[in-house]
């Protein structure tokens, strides 16, 4: 593609300081290229909303079987990049593929981009869903509620001193 062979990986996926970024079954050489000091990078969705994911596919299964989870977590903004390899090898992902996929689950492409040996295309939710998800923009609220005493912390002690315990167990022993 004209104009992206000199521009640095992170300016062709959108990575921007700050963001949150999960990829996803990465190629470690591919993880050194994207690194930043600015830039989050995490392997797993559990803090969302993540800005950009990038999903390392092959198979049209597995692709299906992490779009729901996936779009679930995204930042209503964000980006979800999903990468298959060039060589066609025991791939049967194309473009068209996970235009269709997207398409049905409320989202458009916007972007393709060759990253090395992988192809990836670019999917974001479609300007009408956006505001439906705009709550995960914000944190969730953080709960003020007071935790009330358990059974085990209600119940009284007595005091008493060593010996006494001492005798209770020996007798407990003796009527045994």
């Amino acid at each position: 593609m004209a104009g992206y062979a000199g521009m640095p990986l992170p300016k062709k996926l959108g990575i921007k300081a700050g963001h949150k970024v999960c990829l996803l079954n990465a190629p470690g050489g591919f993880v050194r290229r994207l690194s930043s000091e600015d830039v989050r990078i995490a392997h797993d969705l559990r803090l969302p909303p993540v800005d950009v994911v990038v999903l390392f596919v092959d198979r049209v299964a597995d692709l299906e079987r992490r779009f729901a989870d996936i779009t679930a977590r995204l930042h209503p903004a964000g980006g979800f990049w999903v990468a298959w390899p060039k060589a066609r090898r025991g791939c049967d992902l194309t473009e068209d593929v996970v235009r269709r996929i997207a398409l049905a689950c409320g989202m458009v492409d916007n972007r393709i981009v060759s990253m090395g040996e992988f192809a990836g295309v670019r999917l974001v939710l479609r300007a009408e869903h956006r505001d439906a998800v705009s709550y995960r923009a914000e944190p969730p609220p953080v709960s003020r509620r007071v935790r009330r005493p358990t059974a085990a912390a209600r119940v009284v002690h007595r005091s008493s001193s060593g010996a006494g315990s001492m005798l209770r167990r020996a007798r407990a022993r003796s009527t045994k």
